[in-house]
Parts: C-alpha cells; structure tokens; sequence
C-alpha cells in the first residue's frame, strides 16, 4: 500500500488547509491509484470471499469425516494469503472504511485460527434455544419430552446425556394457555374425558444441527456475536440469561450476584422497554456528542495529519504543551468511547426492537444485548488490569483468549497457572495490536502501524508491572485504609494510560481517521460553527458503485 505525503505538514508553519481540503487531496490520490491499477477499492464479493470461505466449509459436516476436518489446513492457508493479499492492495475514499479494510483483513486471519484450530465448534458449540411443546396432563413429563425430542430432531446426546435428560425438560418452563379455557368444557377422546393439554416452552442446548435450513442460522448466530450470549462458550464477563432460560440448560453459570448483573458489572436487558431506554437514548446523546467532537476536532490540525508544524488555532495555541497534549489525549478518548457505544447500541435497537423475536426468534430476546462496559469500580479495585479486562468493552476477548484456552486443552499449560496468565495477557494485547495495525497498513497517508503494537503491548507490560508491584507492596499496604489502595489503583491506571496514548492516538490522527464523517446531517456545521463550505448534510461523498475490472472482481464496491 503506498502511504502518501500529500501535504507538507511536517516544515509548513502557516494555516493548515481545511478538512475538506484534505479529504479532496485523498480523494484525488485514490481514484489515480484505482485507475492505473496500484490497489483496488473494497469489493464486497472479492475481498469477502475468505469469510464466505470460512462458512462454507464449516457448514459442511466433518465430525464423521476425518478427511473433511484434515482440509482446514487448506482454508487456513487460503485465508491467511488472502488476507495478505488484501492488506496490500486495498483501500478507500473513506479514512474509516480504510482502516476498516485492514481491520477486516487482519480479522479474517484470527477468526480463521480460533475457528479452525483453536476450537471445534461442530463438537464443541451449543446454543440456548427455545421450542414450544404440547403434553397431555396425564401423561408422565418424560414421555412428551422424549416425543418432542424425536420429533425436532434434539434428541442426540447432550452433556452425555441422551431422551429426555438430553431435551432438557426436567425443569422446564410451562406456560399454560389452553388449560384454562378447556378446563370446564370436557370433550371426549376414546369415550373418555380427554387430558388437559399444557402448551410448554422448553430451552435446551442445540448442538451443530444436521439440517441444513437449521444449521446457516445457527452457523450465522456463532459467527456474527463475538460475545457469543446463549452459547455455552461465552465469555464469562456476561450477565446470566433470565431465569427462564437460565435454568434450563445446564452449565450457564448461576452465581449469586445482583439481579440481571455480571461480575464485572454488565447489564442484562429484563424486557424490550428495557432495551429502548437503555440504547436509544444513548444512540441520540452518542449522535450529538459525535457532531460536537468532530465540529471540534477539524479546527486543529493534528487531528487532520497527525503531528504538525502547522500553526494552531488561536484557542489551542494559548495553551501549554502539557494541556495541550492531556487535550488531544482526552479528546480522542472521548471520540472512541463514544463512536463505539452508539455504533454497538445499532445492534440492538435494530435486531431486538425493529425486527424482533418473529423474525430471529431468541437471537432478538432482550437478554441477548447485555451492556457493553463494566463498572468504573473495576478500576479502583484492580488498576489496570480492571481497566481493560472489565471495565472496556470485551467484544473481542472470545477470540483474545481462544489461543491460551487451545493450549489449556492440549495439555501445554494448566489454567491458572502463572504462565497461562501471563499468555493470556501476552495473547490478547498482540492480537489487539495485530488488528490495529493492519487497519494502519490500509490508511491512505502515510502511518506508523508498528506504534499500534507497540501501544497495545506496553499495556500488557503495565499490567504484568502492578501486578508485581501489588504483590510485592501487598505486606506493607494491607494495613492501609481501602480508600488509598483504590486512588493508587486508580492514578497508576490514568499515569500509564496518559503516557503511552500519544502512540495510538498519534497513529490515528495520521491515518486520517478523523476526517470520517460520523453522523450524516450536522447541527452544529449547519449552524455555522464548521468551516467554509460545511453545511448540514455531511455524507456528500458516499463512495459506493461499480468497479469494473476483470471478470472476477468486477462489482460493488466502497470507494
């Protein structure tokens, strides 16, 4: 990927050119790119077909086939060379879809190795799922339940367990709905009174099915939900499910804790009321903050090419270079924290509140979209471990810790040991890094993608640094008041955030990710507080359409 210095920001000392300057120069940069061949822009069924890779083969079913399961070897190898491929010669108009490009690329590498090697998911994977049963009253609970398990086809062994044990009805459930109405009006069945029928809802693990109607959306719900809620290989950070479900399915954790919370603090969603008013208002107040963050940001000219000779803003250029640092620091915190938290509130207000149980059934049940940050006190307790192993979102942390928890089932580390920590540690940050960094390689400008890692692994060293601290210090503060163990905690966690930062966010800022345009209509710009030539509407240049090539990647593409 060439990385370009399309302005001299480095020398130049006078007024930085606007945003839409820039963007404009990037623009024109990439379309003489994609016309003389140099990259390609995103094309969906080109540089997707390793994940449709990825589903085909694990939509066929190997648990029988040795052979089938020996040639992962092969779809691994394909996806890592074109994940490769990709990285190098793809990019985009837009600095977020851009860097998105990377990400993906580098994305399709680590899901590849955590669902080719690291897990097993035909063997391993089960889901928590829901199915409506009719019973006789008469009738012993084990007989419809070995019925309804013959008749949906769950009646394989589960847990080790086969017939009814397997079905899980034991405890299931019952609603009763037409019990009262035929109560008091008997019928006859073979001259006698008939039973009173109990309509039933009964969860139950679903294993890799053997129908191929059931088994896409089942392939598509593991895939899609990098928490994996209702799926017996969550993270372990989730709230319970309600105890409707909870208590089905043997193996979802019941520990005591606080109503519909996790240990880390996570919430779980109760009802659909719930849902709305814990994401859409956050969406709405995400929106605005966006517009006020990026109406900000595009009047200084760091957040436009990174670090800068250019002259400053007469309102930045009064402060000292400590402010000023701790400033774009905070502000590009800020700008993370809430892009992520509006971008993940889209999911549930679309899955769970615009489609619906009717249409995806328990995968839009309120209790699937648990919110998505700890508790702050994670931090006061733990430092910095808290911090990124509670507090942050842990959207990421099933395939973070796939790698060590494979060596925990092969034999090559025990859980809990020291080392399995210190993997897990070291696993989770490269990774992370790794990810990052790819996304760096994809920018047009010209970037740094190492400092990506190096960011990311000096976390893992600042961990492992308290963590040696606290231990050692232990004996000489435990008779400390908690209050000044928890401002320790707590200032170590800001002091090593605040002096590793410039890394990541210097390399953002030089990918250009803050010329993306979050939101499409801007209150702020359309009031006048942009700069010359903004208005209200923002996504002027959607860079979408055909791209013509060759036969096999011609088609639709983000430019």
């Amino acid at each position: 990927m060439p990385n370009a210095i399309l302005f001299p920001h480095l020398v130049a000392t006078g007024p930085a050119p606007s945003h839409r300057d820039v963007s404009a120069a990037h623009r024109e940069y990439f379309l003489d790119l994609v016309e003389d061949g140099s990259i390609r822009p995103l094309i969906f069924h080109y540089h997707f077909s390793g994940c449709l890779l990825l589903i085909a083969y694990l939509l066929i079913p190997h648990t029988t086939r040795p052979w089938v399961y020996r040639a992962r070897w092969l779809v691994l190898a394909w996806n890592c060379w074109w994940g490769w491929k990709t990285l190098w010669e793809t990019s985009s108009v837009s600095s977020a879809v851009n860097f998105i490009v990377g990400l993906t690329a580098a994305w399709n590498w680590v899901y590849s190795w955590t669902w080719l090697v690291f897990y097993r998911p035909q063997w391993d994977a089960r889901r928590v799922k829901r199915r409506t049963v009719e019973a006789k009253a008469h009738r012993h609970h084990q007989t419809w339940a070995k019925a309804s398990a013959a008749r949906t086809g769950h009646g394989r062994e589960l847990d080790g367990k086969t017939g009814p044990e397997a079905s899980l009805t034991a405890n299931a459930r019952r609603r009763t709905r037409s019990q009262e109405r035929e109560r008091d009006a008997p019928s006859r069945w073979n001259g006698t009174a008939a039973p009173t029928e109990t309509i039933a809802d009964e969860y139950f693990w679903e294993p890799y099915p053997d129908n191929f109607r059931e088994r896409l959306p089942w392939l598509c719900d593991l895939l899609i939900n990098f928490r994996l809620p209702g799926w017996n290989i969550a993270i372990p950070q989730l709230p319970p499910p309600p105890p409707a479900a909870s208590r089905h399915p043997p193996g979802i954790p019941r520990a005591p804790m606080p109503r519909g919370r996790s240990h880390t603090g996570l919430r779980r969603c109760e009802s659909r009321e719930d849902v709305f008013w814990t994401y859409v208002p956050r969406f709405v107040l995400g929106y605005l903050v966006l517009d006020l963050i990026k109406t900000i940001a595009i009047h200084d000219p760091f957040f436009l090419f990174g670090p800068t000779t250019y002259a400053l803003p007469p309102f930045l250029a009064r402060l000292s270079p400590i402010l000023l640092y701790a400033y774009r620091q905070i502000m590009t915190m800020a700008a993370i924290l809430t892009a992520l938290e509006t971008g993940l509130s889209l999911s549930p207000i679309v899955f769970c509140l615009l489609l619906g149980p009717p249409c995806l059934g328990e995968q839009a049940e309120p209790w699937y979209y648990s919110t998505h940050w700890g508790s702050v006190s994670n931090i006061f307790s733990r430092g910095l471990n808290g911090f990124w192993s509670s507090w942050w979102h842990q959207l990421f942390r099933f395939v973070f810790s796939a790698p060590t928890y494979y060596l925990v089932r092969v034999g090559a580390v025990s859980a809990g040991s020291q080392a399995f920590r210190l993997l897990q540690l070291l696993f989770a940050f490269a990774i992370s890094g790794v990810l990052h960094a790819a996304g760096s390689v994809t920018t047009l400008p010209h970037t740094r993608p190492c400092d990506f890692l190096a960011f990311f692994l000096l976390q893992a060293l600042g961990i492992f640094l308290q963590t040696v601290a606290a231990s050692r210090l232990r004996p000489h503060v435990k008779s400390c008041p908690s209050i000044l163990r928890r401002a320790g905690n707590f200032v170590f966690t800001v002091a090593w955030l605040l002096s590793t930062s410039w890394l990541l966010v210097d390399e953002f800022a030089r990918g250009a990710v803050w010329l993306f345009e979050p939101v499409p209509i801007s209150l702020l710009r359309g009031l006048g507080f942009g700069v010359e030539g903004d208005g209200w509407w923002c996504w002027e240049y959607m860079g979408s359409g055909w791209y013509r090539g060759r036969w096999w990647d011609s088609g639709m593409a983000l430019f």
